[in-house]
């Protein structure tokens, strides 16, 4: 098999994955827990599978400016992955870092006629796009969960990145660039980036599927209220039956408040929501209106989520709060079924709320159900 046809054969495996990476992350990442993360990283393998096909159509066609462009486009993917993992601590993501050496790398490809001057951009490229993989070992090693084995693929793979982008930059330097030269690292950069977006893909819809440790597991309200409202008009469209809101509150709050201090407070509502989160199906939706308050929207059949609302009960009253304080705590939450408000957000979230404070009248440490 020729250099050239190695190469297609390369494009083509890499576009297949690459497409095949997009549904995974935009399907199973943002759109089922929509955030700036989640988005910056969709769209990163957005990028990545449309400009890997314009690579590929420029090389059918045997056009080599299209081809360029297509490679230059992609090497701004893994400086939104970074952008991704910004967002996810909560400071800004500066996509517009990832959309400018997008640009600038496609026009000084295309630019670059000369053999010798695409030999040398093309590897500077290349590091450049390393830089950010380089940054992206950085920002996971500021998250607390970054001990979990999915964290490591992507891990793992940036820091390969960067020791190629480093070893084609030093082999450009060393030996003049010929057609023939520039055979290697192509195949190399094709590779690298097969493997990139491979590993990317098991650690980004890892960290999309969790919260970042040490931050609340819910979402925003807005963000909440967003995401489970299309749930319910799916859900209501598709007469599906086992859906249900929760709304859960942790019990006289003000007093427990005023009791342990506002440090102590915090720490309480962190373990509550912790405890949440862990109690509930993996899938139930999350949110925020106040702290010590949250509410879920989860699918579930009527005697299964009961399990999951006395578990829930129980781990509660079972947070160790003797470092804090010596309150026992107790929650009390409100069930409602969707089919009782029709399956519309805000009114089902208002009687989960009522019943919640119904339930909280009558001593706490219980469940109020509405009946559909």
């Amino acid at each position: 098999m020729t250099p050239q046809e190695t190469l297609a054969n390369l494009g083509l495996a890499q576009a297949t994955v690459a497409t095949l990476a997009t549904v995974m992350v935009v399907g199973l990442g943002f759109l089922h827990r929509p955030s700036r993360a989640s988005l910056l990283w969709s769209l990163a393998f957005v990028l990545a599978m449309s400009s890997t096909w314009v690579s590929v159509a420029g090389s059918v066609i045997g056009d080599e400016a299209v081809r360029r462009a297509g490679l230059g486009l992609m090497l701004g993917a893994p400086a939104l992955i970074w952008s991704g993992f910004r967002a996810r601590r909560n400071v800004p993501g500066l996509p517009w870092i990832a959309v400018v050496q997008s640009l600038a790398t496609t026009v000084a490809f295309v630019l670059a006629v000369d053999l010798q001057v695409y030999g040398m951009t093309f590897r500077v490229g290349f590091l450049g796009a390393a830089v950010f993989a380089g940054l992206t070992i950085a920002e996971i090693r500021r998250a607390a969960d970054r001990l979990e084995r999915l964290a490591l693929p992507l891990t793992v793979v940036s820091a390969g990145f960067v020791a190629v982008a480093l070893g084609i930059v030093v082999a450009g330097l060393a030996l003049p660039s010929n057609a023939q030269d520039l055979q290697l690292p192509r195949i190399v950069n094709g590779l690298a980036m097969l493997i990139y977006l491979v590993c990317a893909t098991v650690s980004v819809l890892y960290f999309t599927s969790v919260s970042p440790v040490g931050m609340s597991a819910a979402n925003s309200w807005p963000q909440f209220s967003v995401a489970a409202a299309d749930r319910l008009a799916r859900a209501r469209r598709g007469h599906e039956s086992s859906w249900a809101a929760l709304a859960i509150r942790l019990d006289d709050p003000d007093q427990i408040r005023s009791t342990v201090g506002e440090n102590s407070w915090n720490r309480i509502v962190t373990a509550f929501e912790t405890v949440v989160a862990d109690a509930l199906p993996a899938e139930a939706d999350l949110g925020r209106p106040a702290r010590g308050r949250m509410v879920a929207v989860v699918c579930r059949p009527g005697p299964v989520l009961r399990e999951h609302v006395r578990t829930l009960l129980r781990r509660v009253t079972e947070i160790d709060a003797e470092e804090w304080s010596d309150v026992q705590l107790s929650a009390s939450i409100g069930w409602v079924p969707a089919e009782s408000a029709g399956y519309d957000f805000t009114d089902l979230v208002q009687r989960a709320e009522s019943a919640a404070l119904t339930a909280t009248r009558l001593g706490g440490d219980r469940w109020e159900r509405v009946s559909p």
